[in-house]
């Protein structure tokens, strides 16, 4: 089996990940906040504030907390993107670093 990782264009890819990606799903989250609360705005009773109630407990921080959200998972991604190119790159160089010693 082949290992490789072409370093530059991984942090690159998750540095991307860790913040357009995440600042993309950030807005789309908290405009879908907004377009719904527009949408149930004029609604009345017992089923609006029980749709309001299921929104905004299930749904709401889901889909645009940067703290424990989509967002946050996006970026929870982008992080271990990163780390694990982060590891090779340290192991690649102690591998190196022990044949240039001849193994001691």
């Amino acid at each position: 089996m082949d290992c490789m990782i072409k370093n530059a264009e991984v942090k690159d890819a998750a540095n991307t990940i860790k913040t357009t990606v995440k600042d993309e799903f950030a807005t789309a989250g908290s405009t879908f906040v907004t377009s719904f609360n527009a949408a149930i705005a004029d609604m009345k009773g017992e089923a609006k504030d029980a749709l309001e109630e299921f929104f905004n407990t299930n749904i709401r921080d889901l889909v645009s907390s940067e703290e424990s959200g989509i967002p946050a998972m996006v970026m929870g991604f982008g992080d271990l993107i990163e780390t694990n190119r982060s590891q090779f790159a340290s192991i690649d160089h102690t591998i190196a670093e022990s044949i240039k010693g001849g193994g001691q």
